[in-house]
């Protein structure tokens, strides 16, 4: 498990926000970010001012409150919620 904090805000995962130290779901929550950038041309947690503190702020409030634009199938959408999943075990965002 690693503690350190590197890489581009909108990618984080909230673990390394919250500094509880990391392991590979924060790559995969950062799949999930990636995916979601490439189907719509913007970023999952992005804040109009660029704020890189909105940012983290939006990140710990969840996938849950991000509206997917209606381009967006279905199945994309699930897949990306699951990869960014915000649990308290983030082992459980990891493929079974």
């Amino acid at each position: 498990m690693s503690r350190t904090l590197c890489g581009t805000p909108e990618y984080l995962a909230p673990e390394i926000i919250l500094r509880k130290g990391h392991n590979i779901a924060a790559d995969i929550w950062s799949l999930g970010v990636l995916v979601f950038e490439m189907l719509s041309g913007r970023s999952l947690f992005a804040d109009k001012d660029d704020n890189n503190m909105q940012i983290c702020n939006n990140i710990l409030k969840g996938i849950n409150d991000v509206v997917f634009r209606n381009d967006i199938r279905m199945i994309a959408e699930d897949f990306i919620r699951e990869l960014c999943r915000y649990e308290r075990d983030y082992c459980c965002r990891l493929p079974k």
